[in-house]
């Protein structure tokens, strides 16, 4: 049995999974062949290396592009996936940062996107669902995953960008004259403010700046990037 991070876990069509640090770093660099063969290693292990992977660019913005079998490898400039052809998964990379995975059972419809601070408070999310009811998705279908990513235990922010989250008071923690923010519960409320079911959206509640078991940027500081990789497709 291959030990590996999984959600929806009660819905046998779909894969999603997420990599650990000992799968090695998979982030990917735009002309730069560096980790693509960890990334290999990683969708053999998991058993779709013999599939389309679509990746997505990372840049901390709201890009949510929709992508199909005719769609290139490697979606520039995108922080977000959405799909509703079979034969592909879709991948997006994280050290921090919080992987969302997205079901429309009806349609069919998956997705995940890379919700670092800048693309929550932007909108990453309302994109994301406006792209999926694009093609046909409805919000009472969605179901939602949100993976390991820094908890309001570790994000600490500074006065300099506290009004960024002037919307969310109640996700601004202040404690021991510092200021921390709960990024999974902004994410969780813009949800169900779009029409999501708060049922359909379960939590990994591991912090990865606290469990070594994941690449944090914040805890690593390294020179470059290490990061995990979130992905999603239909068996």
């Amino acid at each position: 049995m291959l030990k590996m991070i999984k959600f929806f876990q009660n819905i046998p069509e779909i894969l999603a999974v997420m990599s650990e640090r000992e799968d090695g770093s998979m982030k990917l660099f735009k002309d730069s062949d560096l980790n693509l063969e960890n990334r290999k290693r990683f969708f053999e292990k998991i058993g779709i290396g013999e599939n389309k992977i679509i990746a997505a660019e990372i840049v901390h913005g709201i890009k949510v592009e929709i992508v199909n079998n005719s769609s290139p490898n490697f979606i520039l400039e995108a922080d977000g996936l959405i799909t509703r052809d079979k034969n592909i998964f879709l991948s997006a990379t994280m050290a921090d940062c919080i992987p969302v995975y997205l079901y429309e059972s009806e349609k069919k419809i998956i997705g995940v996107i890379h919700c670092g601070w800048r693309g929550i408070v932007s909108g990453i999310i309302g994109n994301a669902i406006k792209e999926t009811l694009s093609i046909g998705g409805k919000t009472e279908n969605l179901k939602i995953a949100l993976g390991p990513g820094i908890n309001s235990c570790h994000f600490e922010i500074k006065d300099d960008v506290l009004d960024r989250f002037g919307s969310y008071p109640e996700f601004v923690i202040r404690r021991e004259g510092k200021i921390f923010v709960d990024l999974k519960g902004i994410i969780k409320e813009q949800m169900v403010d779009l029409g999501i079911d708060y049922k359909n959206i379960e939590n990994n509640e591991e912090c990865t700046m606290e469990d070594d078991r994941y690449f944090s940027f914040r805890r690593d500081k390294p020179k470059v990037t290490e990061a995990m990789v979130a992905v999603i497709g239909l068996k």
